[in-house]
């Protein structure tokens, strides 16, 4: 508990650390991390759920895919109940180490788990695909009774004015358990997940390094495998960031593949040009194919009118894959160890036979960068802005957005001829990368997820290597492969990213996970899940 002298401390701060304690208070008390333990394990995060949790608790949450845990639970061999204390212990314990959540609803997620197994117990059947899976979902998506306040102070208490998001809905009606929501950064346009009331979460491979944004929460959650499977949003990276800083795997589909609506937004919901997109998070690839083809079998234009009306088709990729690849964009230099698990990745694949080919001549990817930055930061007059929201409380900016300088790139527009010209270069550069995939007839193409593996706090900077897919709507995966292994090879920061982009420091990225970023055109999510699949058993062969 923090006690304030009101007198001198700001109102936001005061109202942002009761409902910070109210969330912790909700951590049964034999779950409750002391100190020393929190200290003890500061420096191996990673390492604390084999010494904290039972023996049963353990060999759940460690060893289990979605998949396998989505048949011990159909088979009746697994019990909901069981599974969801797990998960909701490894998730307080990630919790306190990483502050990785914002709403924990743990007697809710029991509750639940326990309709489920009287289901299966009268029915002898699941009620549905998910039937029994811990899913935690990012602080954006509205949960019935709990707020959605996006670390903005002034939200506070907003969770009767909320409607229940479509993809709540649909996961619910599938099976799954929903029981903890993750945290987000200030107006979730930067890539470290800190805010004003939950503070900030912290890498777990290294706490010193970012765990990425806007899906920050979720990466850390899934990398300590407080969930089995996580779901963000991607408008510029958002899923494919942190899964990359963390080490999992991260999927942004096409727009509308999955259901986004009803989603606590931190502006108006007006999408003018690049539209987000749910997606999930894991820590096997075979469970990000089982989360999009079960939801999108379930037919999520049933629940939400923005959804689009594409069955799943299957996808085998029966031959050598045409694999594109990017080794850098000489405007935005990727930092040595980047560079070095794209190439060692690029070898393993030719050297599994697929045909590999260099894309030398593509859309600039820093141009591409500012075109994204003009449309994110759109707003229309008489129409409220996350910055307004924060206004409203006083709350100040976290030091992330104070690099980034977010707000002087924001244009108000008095007329719709203005904005006609972004959305015209964003049509330009669409049909540019459709002409590089049809004349090379590639199957996908592989590039960096980020200029480095995951820095220091507040300097992660811009997006460039992610928003371009944004801008253009093609799906794509962020894979764990690499590490952050120091490099000899002398690099420098161009002066004119100075400020916002990391510096390269080998020390200060020790602990970092590699990753590479493959894409494919859009709609062409099931072609690009199963050339996903072929590429990550050779990169990430066990």
């Amino acid at each position: 508990m923090h006690l304030f002298n009101t007198t001198d401390t700001p109102s936001w701060r005061v109202a942002a650390q009761k409902k910070k304690d109210e969330t912790l208070s909700r951590i049964p008390y034999d779950w409750i991390l002391d100190a020393s333990t929190i200290k003890r394990f500061q420096n191996d995060i990673l390492g604390a759920p084999k010494v904290l949790l039972s023996g049963e608790e353990f060999e759940i949450t460690e060893f289990s895919s979605a998949v396998k845990l989505a048949e011990g639970l159909a088979s009746g061999r697994l019990k909901a109940v069981t599974v969801a204390k797990s998960f909701m212990h490894r998730a307080a314990i990630a919790t306190q180490l990483t502050n990785c959540a914002t709403e924990i609803f743990f007697e809710y997620g029991i509750r639940r788990a326990q309709e489920l197994d009287d289901y299966y117990e009268q029915n002898q059947k699941p009620i549905g695909p998910f039937h029994g899976l811990p899913i935690s979902l990012k602080d954006s998506f509205n949960i019935k009774d709990v707020d959605s306040t996006l670390g903005y102070v002034c939200k506070i208490g907003n969770a009767k004015l909320l409607e229940q998001s479509t993809l709540t809905n649909m996961l619910i009606d599938l099976g799954a358990v929903l029981y903890i929501k993750s945290n987000i950064p200030q107006t979730l346009m930067t890539a470290d997940s800190e805010n004003n009331i939950f503070g900030r979460t912290l890498n777990p491979n290294n706490p010193h390094l970012t765990a990425g944004g806007s899906s920050g929460g979720e990466g850390a959650m899934v990398r300590q495998r407080g969930s089995i499977i996580g779901v963000g949003t991607d408008i510029a990276g958002s899923v494919r960031i942190p899964a990359s800083c963390c080490g999992v795997y991260g999927y942004k589909p096409t727009s509308n593949r999955i259901p986004y609506d009803k989603q606590m937004e931190p502006a108006q919901p007006i999408y003018m040009g690049i539209e987000p997109s749910a997606g999930p998070l894991a820590n096997d690839y075979k469970d990000l194919q089982f989360f999009v083809e079960n939801i999108v079998r379930a037919c999520p234009w049933q629940y939400d009118y923005t959804a689009k009306t594409i069955p799943f088709v299957p996808q085998s990729v029966d031959r050598k894959l045409t694999i594109g690849f990017i080794l850098e964009d000489f405007s935005l230099p990727v930092h040595p160890p980047v560079l070095n698990n794209i190439k060692r990745a690029i070898d393993l694949l030719k050297d599994a036979g697929h045909k590999v080919v260099q894309i030398k001549k593509y859309p600039n990817f820093e141009d591409a960068w500012k075109l994204a930055i003009a449309q994110y930061s759109i707003e229309i007059k008489g129409e409220e802005t996350g910055y307004d929201w924060l206004a409203r409380s006083n709350e100040p900016l976290i030091n992330s957005l104070k690099n980034a300088n977010v707000e002087a790139h924001a244009t108000s527009f008095e007329t719709l001829q203005e904005v006609v010209p972004l959305f015209r270069q964003g049509a330009c550069v669409a049909k540019k990368w459709h002409d590089i995939f049809c004349s090379q007839d590639l199957d996908v193409i592989l590039s960096p997820v980020a200029p480095y593996t995951a820095p220091p706090h507040d300097t992660y900077g811009i997006a460039p290597y992610t928003s371009m897919w944004n801008v253009v709507d093609y799906p794509a995966i962020s894979i764990p492969f690499g590490d952050a292994a120091p490099s000899d090879t002398p690099y420098n920061v161009p002066t004119h990213l100075k400020g916002f982009y990391a510096e390269y420091e080998p020390k200060a990225f020790e602990g970092g996970i590699g990753s590479i970023q493959i894409v494919a055109p859009t709609d062409m999510d099931e072609k690009l899940l199963a050339a996903g699949a072929i590429i990550d058993s050779i990169l990430n062969s066990k």
